[in-house]
């Protein structure tokens, strides 16, 4: 077992007291640079690690952690995000830390400049949001870095931002892999439908557009005829006339690519018109997406470790604001899980 160094080991290694060592860990207290110098030297050497609940122990200050994220029922996506969230609250319980949730419709962008607005009138010491719309995002980030308070990014990066930390899928990637899905499936021959959902103020969700992109891409580098719709968040019946339409209207679609965690939608819809013949991906093991799945509605999911990427976000903006350190932009890429009926059962969630 590797040796584990204590404060007192790595002041008599770097030749100071131990209340040295403990104010260059915590960034508190005054310290001349020739011995913060050296006990950086022997951290690094060492390859010492700072432990939250210690370093929570000792601290007497409440933070307020702002949480912007869409709305959601039991069960699905955004719901898997508050339960890796609540995961780390609890885990790390030692420390003072309120979680204010901040909800917004997600297919709305005044919606969710609302609720933008509503966490730059509160006083926040870090936030941690999901960026849905990119113009408004911008607005909130770039006040969000004037009055320094420390944010991170889950579902989605920005690159024009500059968050604490990201945690979130390639979306890159994520549309890549759809379309390889859809072309071990479908002959080249064939049609491909992508379906979007449609949004209030005309705005496509940052993730769905990247992923739209990375997946037009590939398809046609294949040589594939792709087709494009969109159905609404809010009318099942519109939905369901719509989407036979679309149908009707261009036959020999072989394939269905639907860019978020609303597939069973369209799934529901295919199966009341005893359609069973075409292939459908979707996004995310979302429980409605998960009984489509195990009916067979839905060819296969890719899923993005949402529960990971609330509990890492908490994890990172405690270690912000305990330690106050600097740190360069830091994105960890969540794996990107393929979820037909044969794996289901081994997932937590299944």
């Amino acid at each position: 077992m590797a040796r584990q160094f204590k404060i007192k080991d790595i002041a008599k290694q770097a030749g100071v007291s131990a209340g040295t060592v403990d104010r260059v860990l915590h960034n508190r207290g005054r310290v001349s640079e020739r011995s913060r110098q050296a006990v950086e030297a022997v951290l690094v050497e060492v390859g010492y690690k700072t432990n939250i609940h210690t370093s929570a122990i000792s601290s007497r200050k409440e933070y307020t952690v702002h949480v912007a994220m869409p709305t959601f029922s039991a069960g699905d996506y955004w719901n898997s995000i508050k339960e890796g969230i609540d995961q780390a609250l609890g885990e790390f319980s030692d420390v003072k830390m309120e979680c204010r949730y901040i909800p917004y419709n997600q297919y709305d962008i005044y919606s969710c400049r609302a609720a933008y607005d509503e966490i730059m009138s509160g006083g926040a010491d870090a936030v941690i949001l999901a960026p849905t719309f990119k113009d408004v995002t911008l607005g909130l980030c770039e006040e969000l870095e004037r009055r320094e308070i420390p944010y991170a990014f889950v579902d989605t990066d920005l690159p024009e931002c500059k968050p604490w930390a990201i945690f979130a899928a390639d979306q890159k990637a994520c549309g890549e892999l759809m379309g390889r899905l859809l072309s071990c499936t479908i002959p080249t021959s064939g049609k491909i439908a992508i379906i979007t959902s449609k949004r209030i103020g005309n705005n496509l969700a940052i993730n769905a557009g990247e992923r739209e992109k990375a997946l037009r891409a590939f398809l046609q580098q294949k040589g594939y005829e792709i087709l494009s719709t969109e159905y609404s968040p809010y009318n099942p019946e519109l939905n369901d006339r719509e989407i036979m339409e679309f149908l009707e209207g261009n036959p020999g679609v072989e394939g269905i690519a639907v860019l978020n965690s609303r597939g069973y939608v369209v799934a529901d819809i295919l199966s009341a018109h005893g359609i069973k013949d075409l292939k459908l991906f979707s996004f995310d093991m979302t429980a409605n997406n998960i009984r489509c799945l195990r009916e067979g509605t839905i060819t296969a999911l890719l899923c993005q470790s949402p529960e990971k990427q609330g509990f890492e976000a908490v994890k990172s903006i405690l270690g912000r604001l305990l330690y106050n350190r600097p740190q360069e932009r830091a994105a960890q890429w969540m794996p990107i899980d393929i979820i037909f009926p044969e794996n289901l059962p081994f997932y937590r969630k299944s």
